[in-house]
């Protein structure tokens, strides 16, 4: 265990999202780094959702019965120094809402694929703290093509993200503390204009080493977005968006490894569920 205290203090010196895995610590992180994550959203309720790079619920005023969405996306890091790091991320998805028609009573659907969004941002890493490594991740949306009653429209620069991350270790337990905000610009389509809502959130995250390739990772998460406007009216009060995930890394050598996740709501406003498969891989 002395020589895994060692390496997870290594842990400490990497980017805000790196997997925990064990082989992979012998390295130094540095060069090119890629994530590629498929995901399957549930929602269980009328609202759409988008979840790069953080859940956030879209402002389409059409009440449906549940969305079905496959999301995939590929997240590019480099090193651009010891302690920056710039960020891409690309996302695509297929939706399948689902509603009951109004007449027939018939249970129908809508479906839908599409490229989502294009981010960009800077991860900085700076020194440790009494055992803490302070970590501050910007992004923005340099494109995103969203819809509202069935009006697809592209935008530009209308979303950011803020995020701060504490990371710490205890052996054999690698944890982080984080909180972050969510800015969203209004979006003009041409029927209305609808500001989806900011968004708050802070939570943890917890791995434990069961061995040499594999750890258990378990989560909690406190998202508040406040009230949704169609020009400018309120349509929507703050909603609380408690998640809760369970998961497991398995590091298959030194520049590759693989996640899963689960991730379950805790009120009417989160998602029923997110299950998620990601490929870790280093160049």
């Amino acid at each position: 265990m002395k020589k895994l205290s060692i390496l997870l203090i290594t842990t400490l010196s990497l980017f805000a999202s790196d997997p925990i895995t064990i082989d992979s610590l012998y390295k130094q992180q540095v060069g090119l780094r890629s994530v590629t994550n498929l995901s399957l959203l549930s929602s269980g309720n009328p609202n759409v959702y988008t979840s790069t790079p953080n859940l956030m619920i879209n402002g389409d005023p059409v009440v449906w019965d549940d969305t079905k969405q496959l999301t995939l996306t590929q997240t590019l890091m480099y090193a651009l120094t010891s302690k920056l790091d710039i960020i891409t991320s690309f996302s695509g998805s297929y939706k399948r809402n689902e509603y009951v028609d109004y007449f027939t009573l018939e249970p129908k659907s809508e479906n839908n694929t599409q490229f989502d969004s294009f981010w960009l941002g800077l991860n900085y890493r700076g020194d440790s703290i009494n055992g803490l490594v302070p970590m501050l991740t910007f992004q923005t949306a340099v494109f995103q093509r969203e819809s509202a009653k069935q009006e697809y429209k592209k935008f530009y620069f209308k979303s950011h993200s803020l995020k701060v991350n504490l990371k710490g270790y205890t052996d054999p337990v690698v944890y982080s503390i984080y909180t972050g905000f969510g800015y969203n610009q209004a979006r003009n389509f041409s029927f209305a204009k609808i500001n989806y809502g900011n968004t708050f959130f802070f939570g943890g995250d917890l791995s434990i080493v069961l061995s040499p390739k594999i750890t258990l990772d378990l989560g909690i998460e406190q998202r508040f977005q406040t009230a949704n406007k169609i020009n400018n009216r309120k349509t929507s009060n703050v909603r609380s968006i408690p998640t809760y995930s369970v998961g497991s890394t398995y590091s298959i050598d030194d520049d590759t490894s693989i996640t899963f996740s689960a991730n379950f709501g805790g009120s009417s406003a989160a998602p029923d569920s997110i299950f998620s498969f990601s490929i870790w891989q280093k160049f």
